[in-house]
């Protein structure tokens, strides 16, 4: 029995391993208890027996340098750097990142895949807050409406009571007319408070619903460590965190198996008038390129003309030879960020000082 049970093991070890790839080797051993065990590496100190080979398929690189470059065929250094920068996707929104080395490390802003630490999600927090609070405002509002009519209600069953007994056929006559109106303008009332309060419970229903859906996408958001990405062709990948900077807005990931285009970081000082080029997914468009010079240059910060949007963060900003300069990461305006303004992106200094171990 246990040698049947042994064969029926081996024959599925050998259907799913039988496609393509290199040759490995499958070893049986028995283990302290005396059971049967299967490796593909031999136990060290036991009697393993070699039970014979299997095919793993080995990963194949994905060229992405290639692909895109077939299709984009790019005739300029800036068309060559929008074929690095993809748009990543998190539980909360999206952003934008760029590719730094071939073997597909990327650049993006900590707050595009820890939302939940981010401008964009305390702005929601304060607005939830102000919600919820506009909610319970209006449910007392409706509790005090519900306790004025029950009192209406009460003055208008009082009146019947009144009403019928009355013995005189005038006076009864006159008093069921005043009743009639009283009893309409309940109506009235009524129907008014059952519709506001049905839409006040669908309403506080689907915000319940929302704010839920926002709280276990924030907790999501901040232990994820994958993440999809979206390249110029629209090819999908995942890519994984490899490091997040404590003391800047800045996060390292990587794709697995891949060879990638990639942006070269400048070397050269940066100045004010310098053209650049700021290259991401503003507004859930992607693929977006605007162009405008450096305004300012700071210790921690490069100011920009050119036009920066939500969706532009973690996104390349580039000079004529297609090098970066800095990451796009905030805009500064008056009243809200799609209203015209300044562009701050953190320079490269930074970049090397938070990832030089990954950076050539």
């Amino acid at each position: 029995m246990k040698n049947k049970s042994a064969r029926t093991i081996l024959l599925f070890i050998g259907l799913l391993f039988l496609q393509g790839g290199c040759l490995a080797e499958v070893y049986k051993y028995k283990d302290e208890s005396g059971r049967w065990q299967f490796s593909d590496k031999p136990k060290k100190g036991s009697q393993a027996a070699l039970l014979g080979g299997y095919k793993a398929k080995a990963s194949a690189i994905v060229d992405i340098e290639k692909q895109l470059n077939m299709k984009y065929q790019p005739t300029s250094s800036v068309q060559r750097a929008t074929l690095a920068v993809v748009t990543i996707n998190s539980k909360l929104g999206s952003g934008s990142g760029f590719f730094v080395s071939a073997d597909c490390y990327l650049i993006t802003n900590k707050h595009v895949i820890r939302p939940a630490a981010g401008k964009a999600w305390d702005a929601t927090q304060r607005k939830l807050k102000k919600n919820a609070a506009e909610f319970e405002r209006t449910r007392r509002k409706l509790q005090h409406e519900r306790q004025r009519l029950a009192l209406s209600k009460q003055k208008l069953d009082d009146f019947k009571r009144y009403l019928e007994d009355l013995t005189s056929a005038n006076k009864k006559q006159l008093a069921q007319q005043e009743y009639a109106v009283y009893a309409d303008n309940y109506q009235q009332e009524k129907r008014y408070i059952d519709d506001f309060a049905k839409r006040f419970n669908e309403n506080e229903q689907a915000f319940n619903k929302q704010r839920s859906n926002f709280d276990f996408s924030s907790s999501l958001a901040n232990v994820a460590r994958s993440f999809e990405l979206t390249l110029k062709d629209n090819t999908k990948l995942q890519a994984s965190l490899i490091k997040v900077s404590s003391s800047d807005d800045l996060a390292l990931l990587k794709v697995k198996a891949c060879k990638s285009p990639f942006l070269v970081l400048s070397a050269k000082r940066l100045s004010q008038g310098v053209t650049v080029h700021a290259i991401g997914s503003p507004l859930g468009l992607r693929d977006q390129l605007t162009r405008g010079t450096v305004t300012q240059v700071l210790s921690n910060g490069v100011v920009t003309d050119a036009q920066i949007m939500p969706g532009n963060s973690g996104g390349p900003l580039v000079n004529d030879e297609g090098e970066v300069v800095a990451v796009n990461t905030l805009k500064v305006a008056q009243g809200s960020a799609l209203n015209k303004g300044f562009g701050v992106s953190i320079p490269v200094a930074r970049l090397r000082e938070n990832f030089s171990l990954f950076l050539r």
